[in-house]
């Protein structure tokens, strides 16, 4: 897949922020981190394909790697909002205060920051699986609303399906178990990681439609 496919493909998360513009005064403000890192991730995007066209493969790389510190500290703030904690928010501080300890160590460790941390990318991708079933369990069994009109379901389930690629596809690139995977494998991983990046965006901007109205008694913590 050529770099203007998958930067293409990548764009699909504009659906997202448009309604998220459109709809923004409108909504339940314990969707807000959706919206801001949907807005922060198309940035990442463009930026990203500036950079490989510059051939500015270790800026790219930095950028990447900060990134995914930002997404895994959005997503547990979205889950926090939603529940997941129990609304314990020195809970959700000490679990992001832990995972910038992590971020910092596996940045620098052990081939240093322009480097992908991919220690770090294996770890927070489980810990964003694990919150995300979990909350995902929650949602199924608590939640009155009809399951294809939750804006939950989409949302979590898309983080599911792109994260359980993006896991295999970084555990690959570790050999992880004393497993030597190649690259034809490793690329292949990462075609289906693009593909089901589009199907998952599609999936959030469905989400994203069927946002009910703020309640007024909801905050942000």
């Amino acid at each position: 897949m050529t770099n203007e496919v998958q930067f293409i493909l990548s764009l699909c998360i504009g659906f997202t922020v448009i309604i998220g513009i459109v709809k923004f005064k409108r909504i339940d403000r314990s969707y807000y981190p959706f919206f801001y890192l949907a807005c922060i991730s198309l940035l990442v995007e463009i930026i990203s394909y500036v950079l490989i066209e510059k051939e500015m493969y270790d800026e790219k790389t930095v950028m990447i790697n900060v990134f995914c510190f930002i997404e895994f500290v959005f997503y547990t703030w979205l889950f926090h909002l939603w529940g997941l904690f129990n609304f314990n928010r020195r809970l959700f501080i000490f679990i992001n205060l832990i995972a910038f300890l992590m971020w910092l160590v596996f940045s620098f460790y052990p081939e240093g920051f322009t480097k992908p941390n991919m220690y770090f990318r294996v770890i927070y991708a489980t810990a964003l699986l694990f919150f995300a079933v979990t909350t995902f369990n929650k949602v199924v069994i608590q939640d009155r609303a009809p399951l294809f009109k939750n804006p939950k379901f989409w949302i979590i389930l898309g983080i599911i399906i792109f994260f359980s690629f993006y896991l295999l596809s970084r555990t690959a690139s570790l050999s992880l178990f004393g497993i030597d995977t190649s690259r034809q494998l490793r690329r292949g991983l990462q075609e289906v990681i693009n593909y089901s990046n589009l199907i998952v965006n599609l999936m959030f901007a469905i989400g994203a439609l069927c946002i009910p109205r703020k309640k007024n008694f909801t905050g942000l913590f």
